[in-house]
């Protein structure tokens, strides 16, 4: 293993040398040789580049394993080649110092001849892909890579990689692969160098070091720079910078490297194939990027950078605080890249770095918290508000007055600039004739000459005031006074009011007046009187005659013409040398009611010429000022207070305006007459002192409120009452069908809203039930919405109008017994979930193909009611059935004769011919038949010896047999001589008479009766086989001659009746319009009744035929004309002896 300061150490073996090609890229890569770097300034003391040593970084520092042996105690051998299974097996313990090989042996230090290593379990406990074994080494600080090396004490692992970290607690970043399946097992191509241009932070993949020899003591060398372009500049590519930059490196083990022996699972095979590695290397240098040439640890023990060139850092990744005067940089070959100090102009000691200060300057150092009151990215001014008198001076503040000021900065001298009127080295003061300095400057003066003397104080403003003047510019006069003139003395004139009130203004709306009497008119003395010693003209008419003087219009004052002179005087209390002296009130209570004036003058004779007395009147003119307007208190009206406000009245009846008001006695209810004090009531109240509420109101007028008497919460304000002991009102006269405390309620029988509770008012009317409930019962009805609740007779509905569900009929019936009736519904023939029947019909729900108003019935044509089915369909047969009806519980259908079945769709045995008649009787021979049934074209299954279509007679050579109801064949010597018979030839039209078969036993004569169905008919059968003369080859019949002659005729006549029938129904069939489009189930009846008939007749003149042509028996010539005339038309040939 290497040492402490790298594989170049004497002390290191030949093999862990580096290769050559890997100390050319740690030079090229990192600039200087494995010695480090010369101090970081020149022999000049320039700043130059400076790194630290290069070194192992591996060496002693602790790795971490996440697989050792040992643990528990195990096995290994090792590995011989394929063909050979080591016998050399040794013992792995962690327990035991001498035998175990934990992960500290990867970077500690030793010889070769005392090798150490760490190795993981065997493939015996599972260590094979998928599974991997990760080493993990922390180097404590940022290291620059140039080449990672391993030395595996067994064979190098097919697969493994190595990952690393930029910064601490970052990442992991695949750093190289190495397999010989790079595809498979990493996903990645081979590949070992890029093009200029790609990505260079990329990890290569390689099977350069994945072969299984040898089987120990293999290296693999990783250079971090190999087959990159920029590796030939690296101090120019920060890429590459970052990408040798490390903090931990992680070494993944993921697959061993067999011979493939493994397969057999061989234990000694399996305990030969394990990770094992001797030597753990890693070639760089403590990361201080050029501006450090050592690391060392800290206060705290960990590792960082010794700083020079003004940084600080780690890694010395940032300039100090105080030199941001450029960006930081990293240290080259070219240049160091010193942090600069900033320029503060000796101000301040901490400044930042200003990206668009370097720009517009080339100096990025911004200074902060400067010193002696300046500012600037170097300190170089003054801040706001400040100056000095010279360059290097402290800037001093220049408190500026903020109000005087047009600005808070002043000059170099410290001189402000003040706003208009405002003086002073700070604008602090007012120029003279101004006051109140302010945000706005100074306001000049504004007393008010009228009621002010002298000037204001230029710091208040404040104005010094007449007597009876307040208010900072003596512009108001105080209270109880008005009318602020100049030429008054004391300022105001005192408020008359007629001594009610002290708070009054000057009115407005009055004009300047005079009452004036030059004496040319009236009953006075004549002009210019003469007045000696105690004068006293009377003007008295002329001052009536221009208007009374009074309160509404005082006199100002009075002026005297007197020959040769004129006098004039104001009339007012405080004018001097006016006696007797009086207040104010006195005087202007002389002056409400002046009617007359009276001149006393000390001299013995003047003579005057003219009066003229100044007062006021309303109108547009100059303003009178002098006349007030009173701000009366409570109980006084008027602009002069001289009136009884409403609510109040004299104290004294017919009082004078002097006169007190007093409150009326009206509980507050309203005024009353102001000069006798008679209540004139409001708020709903009456009686002398308003003490009563009026009607359809209620309440205690005595609580003197507006509200006391409310309106009576009752229809049309009808009276109501309140209850004394719960304070309730309660309505005592509602109107008719109304109830209820406050009307609110409709009575018994009438509904609505009568106060609109819920909604739009309805009065209350009375309810419609229709009759349909008892008069006598109460609350028949809803008394809101008038619904009836109380319905009879089987009824409902809001107003009883129409029937319960299941009832029907008339509600609005008058008669009870008329009205609504139950449903009485068939339970199993009305719909589920529809109740009840129609109201009017009282027809019910019927379920399918029910009808009947109960649904109780079924259809025409329907059967079998069921509950939640309904009727079934009969389905009878269109033509078996007489119509489409069936019975309403069994289903069976009305048949057509000789038809049978639930449908009416087949035949009854014993029957045939289905059609629209029904079915004809087969007539079997109950005897000579195997069944009653016959096939479709009527013949009959015949027993052993019967012939015929009906099985009704005995074949040739056969004879019927009573005893056994049977036909018995003939003696055999019958049978000898009957083929003889039928060869006898046949002359003419009649056959020649067979001579008389031999030794035939002779029978007595006897009569067979065949039954058939209910219908009983024989043939008296004689002597069968006597002798005769003459015998047919088939049986004979013998039969008395009226018989024979009978039989004949009226077969013959029924033939005959046959055929007229079928003419008939030829000309039904075409009045039916058969041939055309005439009714389908009428024509096909038709149809069927025809050929029955045709069939019929063809088969009747069959039996006439053949039965003339076996029976034997004497024929009279007129029975003879009579056959041939009813059969000639037929044909046959008739037996001989006729």
């Amino acid at each position: 293993m290497p040492s402490r300061g790298g594989s170049e150490s004497g002390q290191a073996s030949p093999s862990m040398a580096r290769p050559p090609e890997l100390c050319l890229l740690v030079l090229l890569g990192l600039g200087l040789g494995a010695e480090g770097s010369p101090a970081c300034q020149d022999p000049q003391g320039q700043p130059r580049r400076c790194m630290p040593v290069f070194e192992n970084a591996a060496f002693g520092r602790a790795a971490q394993a996440t697989n050792t042996c040992g643990s528990p105690p195990e096995d290994y051998c090792l590995q011989m080649g394929a063909r050979h299974t080591s016998a050399l097996c040794h013992r792995c313990d962690a327990t035991d110092p001498r035998l175990h090989h934990n992960a500290s042996f990867l970077t500690d230090f030793h010889s070769q001849e005392e090798s150490t290593w760490w190795q993981s379990q065997s493939m015996a406990f599972g260590i094979q892909h998928p599974n991997s074994v990760n080493i993990t080494l922390h180097l404590g600080k940022a290291y620059e890579i140039t080449y990672v090396r391993l030395k595996f004490h067994t064979s190098r692992p097919e697969s493994f990689a190595i990952y690393k970290r930029s910064h601490a607690k970052g990442p992991w970043v695949p750093f190289q692969y190495y397999s010989a399946s790079c595809e498979k097992t990493y996903g990645k191509r081979q590949r070992q160098y890029l093009r200029p241009g790609e990505d260079e932070q990329v990890a290569f993949c390689t099977d350069e070091f994945s072969d299984i020899s040898p089987l120990s003591g293999g290296n693999v060398a990783f250079s971090t720079l190999e087959g990159r372009p920029s590796a030939y500049n690296f101090d120019g590519s920060p890429a590459l910078q970052e990408w040798v930059t490390v903090t931990d490196l992680l070494i993944s083990l993921n697959r061993l490297n067999t011979f493939g022996d493994d397969i057999f699972k061989d234990p000694k095979v399996l305990q030969s194939y394990y990770y094992a590695i001797s030597d753990f290397s890693v070639g760089g240098r403590c990361k201080c990027n050029g501006h450090a040439s050592e690391c060392a640890p800290d206060e705290a023990g960990q590792l960082v950078c010794v700083c020079q060139h003004n940084t600080a850092g780690t890694d010395c990744e940032s300039c100090q605080p105080f030199y941001q005067d450029r960006p930081w940089a990293r240290g080259t070959a070219e240049a160091a890249n010193e942090c600069l100090p900033c320029n503060c102009s000796g101000r301040s000691d901490e400044c930042f770095y200003d990206r668009e200060l370097y720009r517009r300057s080339g100096h990025g150092g911004h200074c902060r918290n400067c010193r002696d009151n300046t500012a600037g990215p170097h300190c170089e001014r003054c801040r706001q508000n400040h100056y000095r008198w010279e360059p290097q001076a402290a800037c001093q503040p220049c408190h500026c007055h903020p109000a005087g000021s047009l600005q808070p900065q002043c000059d170099s001298s410290g001189a402000c600039l003040c706003k208009a009127n405002v003086t002073g080295w700070k604008c602090e003061r007012c120029k003279n004739g101004y006051h109140s300095l302010s945000e706005g400057g100074c306001r000049p003066c504004t007393c008010d000459p009228a009621g002010s003397v002298g000037t204001c104080d230029p710091n208040t403003g404040h104005c010094t005031c007449k007597e009876r003047v307040e208010g900072h510019l003596c512009n108001r006069c105080q209270p109880g006074w008005f009318n602020l003139q100049p030429h008054n003395p004391v300022g105001c004139t005192s408020c008359f009011c007629y001594g009610h009130s002290t708070v009054c203004t000057a009115a407005d709306g009055y004009e300047v007046t005079h009452v004036h009497s030059d004496f040319s008119q009236g009953t006075g003395p004549p002009a210019p009187g003469k007045t000696e010693g105690t004068a006293t003209p009377t003007p008295a008419k002329k001052l009536q005659q221009f208007g009374k003087a009074g309160a509404e219009h005082p006199p100002l004052g009075l002026v005297l013409s007197f020959l040769p002179h004129s006098f004039s005087n104001r009339l007012h209390e405080a004018e001097e040398g006016v006696e007797p002296s009086l207040s104010a009130f006195s005087f202007q209570r002389l002056l409400s009611n002046l009617t007359t004036l009276r001149l006393h003058v000390s001299r013995s004779r003047l003579y005057l010429s003219d009066v003229q007395l100044t007062s006021a009147r309303p109108g547009p003119g100059a303003r009178a000022g002098w006349v007030e307007e009173c701000t009366c208190p409570l109980g006084y009206a008027g602009q002069f207070c001289q009136s009884c406000a409403p609510g109040f009245k004299r104290e004294i009846p017919f009082g004078g305006p002097f006169v007190s008001c007093v409150p009326c006695a009206c509980n507050h209810h309203g005024d009353c007459h102001p000069l006798t004090g008679h209540c004139r009531c409001l708020h709903n109240t009456e009686g002398p002192s308003c003490e009563r509420c009026s009607p359809g109101f209620y309440g205690n007028p005595f609580m003197g409120r507006f509200d006391d008497c409310k309106p009576c919460p009752c229809p049309g304000h009808s009276p109501c009452s309140k209850v004394p002991s719960s304070g309730e009102v309660v309505c005592t006269h509602c109107p008719p069908g109304q109830r209820g405390k406050r009307c609110e309620l409709c009575d018994d029988g009438f509904f609505g809203d009568p106060l609109g509770q819920r909604g739009p008012v309805h009065p209350c009317v009375p309810c419609q039930c229709h009759g349909n409930v008892d008069p006598n019962a109460v609350g028949n009805c809803d008394p809101v919405s008038g619904r009836c609740l109380r319905c009879l007779y089987n009824t409902t509905g809001d107003h009883c109008e129409r029937c319960l569900l299941g009832f029907y009929g008339d509600a609005l019936a008058p008669d009870p017994a008329g009205k609504c009736a139950p449903c009485d519904c068939h339970p199993d023939g009305s719909a589920l979930g529809l109740e009840g029947c129609d109201p009017s019909t009282g027809q019910c729900h019927c379920l399918p193909h029910v009808t009947g108003r109960a649904c109780g019935l079924c259809q025409p044509g329907y059967y079998g009611l069921q509950p939640a089915v309904g009727c079934k369909s009969c389905q009878c047969h269109p033509m078996g059935s007489r119509d489409s009806g069936c019975h309403t519980l069994t289903g069976q259908c009305t048949c057509q004769p000789g038809v049978t079945g639930k449908q009416c769709d087949r035949c009854h045995h014993g029957f045939f011919g289905f059609s629209a008649r029904g079915c004809r009787a087969c007539n079997c021979s109950p005897l000579g038949s195997i069944t009653p049934q016959c096939h479709e074209n009527s013949t009959c299954l015949c027993h052993p010896g019967f012939v015929g279509y009906k099985c009704d007679r005995c074949q040739a050579n056969f004879f019927p047999d009573p005893p056994s109801s049977r036909c018995q064949q003939c003696p055999a010597c019958y049978g000898l001589v009957k083929d003889e018979v039928l060869l006898m030839p046949c002359q003419g039209r009649c056959s020649t008479p067979a001579p008389a078969l031999p030794h035939c036993p002779e029978m007595s004569p006897h009569v067979f009766r065949w039954r058939g169905g209910s219908q009983a008919w024989g043939s008296p059968i004689g002597n069968w086989g006597a002798p005769s003369t003459a015998v047919s080859n088939k049986q004979l019949l013998v039969l008395p001659a009226g018989a024979w002659a009978t039989l004949l005729v009226q077969m013959g006549q029924l033939a005959g009746t046959l055929g007229t029938a079928r003419g008939r129904l030829s000309n039904a069939s075409r009045t039916t319009g058969c041939s055309g489009h005439g009714p389908p189930k009428t024509c096909i009846l038709l149809s069927e009744i025809g050929v029955v008939l045709q069939s019929a007749q063809r088969e009747m003149l069959h039996t006439v035929d053949t039965l003339a042509a076996m029976v034997r028996a004497p024929i009279s010539p007129g029975l003879l004309g009579g056959l041939v005339a009813i059969l000639g038309s037929n044909g046959m040939c008739r037996s001989g002896g006729v």
